[in-house]
């Protein structure tokens, strides 16, 4: 009888080998879930910068006044005053 019950009992070599085999497979299953999670942002901030790359080339950066003066930023940057010559 109690060779049967040695036989029924796991010994620790077989319990650290089936941990281990868990573990194992919980990292590969937490890998894979991590990748696809990498995948989806990766495309995620592909797709927006793609978005936001089409929508600042199409857009039309000129504004007017109320005169219907054109307000254009040109980068002269110099002594180049918009407005009226004189005062008087």
């Amino acid at each position: 009888m109690n060779i049967e019950n040695q036989k029924d009992k796991p010994t620790w070599e077989g319990l650290e080998q089936y941990f281990a085999v868990e573990v194992i497979e919980q990292s590969k299953r937490n890998a894979k879930h991590w990748f696809i999670a990498f995948l989806v942002t990766l495309a995620a901030l592909i797709g927006t910068n793609a978005a936001w790359l089409y929508t600042a080339g199409t857009y039309d950066y000129v504004s007017q006044d109320g005169t219907g003066l054109n307000n254009i930023n040109t980068g002269t940057q110099g002594d180049l005053e918009n407005g009226t010559e004189s005062q008087d």
